[in-house]
This record gives C-alpha cells, sequence and structure tokens, in this order.
C-alpha cells in the first residue's frame, strides 16, 4: 500500500494471514513491517526469470505500492507495533486491462496493456512522498512466452480487455509483468482525465409528464446546461 524508504517502513494490506498470533495480533486493517534487514527475494513459482528480455529485480529500493508482497517474522510481540521482517517475496498477482500494442521481445511477446483505473498499481502510486516514481502506473509491459497459459477466449490483441496474472516488476520506473496466465478480463470505462472533467458540462434534466390526445401520457425531457 505504501513504501517509506527513508525510515525502511512498508503498509500492507493482509490478505492472507496465518500463524500463533493470528488470532490477537493481525486481524483487520493495515500493518506496517519494518523491513531493513529482511531478506528480499521473488517467488519460485515461475521458472523462465532467467530468460526474461529485462532483468527481473525485487528489491528495498525498487519496491512500489501496489506489488503483491508476502512477508515473514520471525518473532511478534503485541507489545511491539511494528513487526520487523525476516523475509520480503515478490508474489504473482493478477492485472485487468486492455491491450493497446505488441511486439517481439527475443522468445517472447511484450503486450503493452493500459491498467483498470481502479487497478492498485494507478491508484497507489499517486500517494505523496513515493521514494519511486513510477514512469507510467497505469501501463504495464506484459511477457508472455510459450509456457503461459493462455485461457482466455478473447483474442490476445490490441482492443482486448484481459486478466494478466504473473510477477510484476519495477525496472527503472517502467512496470513489468512475467505472465504465467491470461483470461478474459472484465470491459471497464477509462475514467477521465482532470483536463477532461475540467471541460464536462453539468445538466439538469426535468422530466414534465402531461396527457395528451386521445389521453395518453406523453413525457417531455428538458436537458438545462449549469454553470
Amino acid at each position: 500500500m505504501e513504501v517509506t524508504l527513508s525510515s525502511s517502513i512498508v503498509s500492507m494490506l493482509p490478505r492472507q494471514q496465518q500463524g500463533k498470533d493470528f488470532a490477537c495480533c493481525y486481524q483487520g486493517g493495515s500493518i506496517q513491517v519494518i523491513f531493513d534487514t529482511a531478506i528480499f527475494q521473488i517467488s519460485g513459482q515461475l521458472a523462465n526469470l532467467g530468460n526474461l528480455p529485462f532483468v527481473p529485480s525485487f528489491n528495498a529500493s525498487n519496491m512500489v505500492p501496489g506489488q503483491n508482497v508476502s512477508f515473514t517474522d520471525a518473532t511478534y510481540s503485541w507489545s511491539v507495533p511494528r513487526p520487523v521482517a525476516t523475509t520480503m517475496t515478490l508474489m504473482p498477482q493478477t492485472i485487468n486491462g486492455t491491450v493497446v500494442a505488441s511486439s517481439i521481445s527475443g522468445n517472447f511477446t511484450d503486450y503493452t496493456v493500459s491498467l483498470a483505473p481502479y487497478d492498485l498499481l494507478p491508484m497507489l502510486a499517486v500517494q505523496p512522498g513515493q521514494p519511486t516514481v513510477e514512469n507510467n502506473p497505469s501501463q504495464v509491459e506484459v511477457y508472455v512466452d510459450h509456457d503461459t497459459q493462455l485461457l482466455n477466449t478473447q483474442a490476445l490483441a490490441a482492443g482486448s480487455t484481459l486478466r494478466f496474472y504473473g510477477l510484476v516488476f519495477n525496472d527503472n520506473g517502467t512496470l513489468r509483468m512475467d505472465c504465467a496466465q491470461v483470461n478474459d478480463g472484465v470491459d471497464f470505462s477509462p475514467q477521465p482525465s482532470a483536463a477532461q472533467q475540467a471541460h464536462m458540462e453539468k445538466a439538469a434534466v426535468q422530466e414534465i409528464r402531461r396527457e395528451g390526445s386521445s389521453s395518453l401520457e406523453q413525457t417531455i425531457r428538458v436537458i438545462t446546461r449549469q454553470p
């Protein structure tokens, strides 16, 4: 949710919790985790990391809000408000977006995907004070190879809205995914930009109903522009 590099703290929203302290300590809300001594690692669920046309990296300096991260801690005390992470592991996650372009990159096809506006990556990137600035948090380069499971019925082509599951990396400000699976997505309407919203005209709609000829009711809609 939030990365504070100056104090080595990451604010996380837990999705799965287990262990002896679950019942009293971690239920509900977010957790602020200290990661300054943690070992950073990448999930081994995808075996093709060494074949990617970029260097996949996950560490304290390139972690960004919206990534799916699993952490472990050796001990926990209720009197300590912030647990100290032993490990921080980048985990696969799902994004929903529309393909806008594609190109060949080595043994992979690189699909440029425009994310849904409600995706965590663009939503959380606008927080002030984040140590890592992303070039375009609303866009992910998704890399698909022959090992990727294609479970989609829509065409994997420009204009299609799909779900992509895999590891999301921050590569010098560019978000890139090593994709393990593709499914049909959920259509969405992109949110208008601030400039578009500023130029939108407000209008009030009023319905006037009156009895017409042959006792038929007529409905008249009056649209009035608002300042």
